[in-house]
């Protein structure tokens, strides 16, 4: 619930999202998928930064994509509008 830590907890996390090694963006876009999940609505502070790393992911291996949609489609449900146009 710190607000403080947030941001470099979210930073940490898409550098592991945009890691070279595939297991490490599985784990990073995992606990993407988890913190906005557990954050909620809290967490549209931080999207505007997530957005390159989404985009990248979203051309990924087929397994990769399918998370970042997955991430893409509960930002969207939380935010009330549809991110992509964001996400070009």
């Amino acid at each position: 619930g710190n607000e403080q830590l947030w941001k470099p907890l979210n930073l940490a996390v898409l550098e592991a999202c945009s890691h070279k090694r595939t297991e490490v963006r599985k784990a990073g876009i995992s606990c993407l998928l988890s913190i906005i999940d557990t954050i909620g609505e809290e967490y549209m502070v931080l999207l505007p930064e997530c957005l390159p790393v989404l985009s990248e992911l979203l051309e990924d291996e087929e397994e990769i994509a399918g998370m970042a949609k997955e991430c893409v489609r509960q930002s969207e449900e939380l935010l009330g509008e549809s991110l992509e146009e964001s996400l070009r």
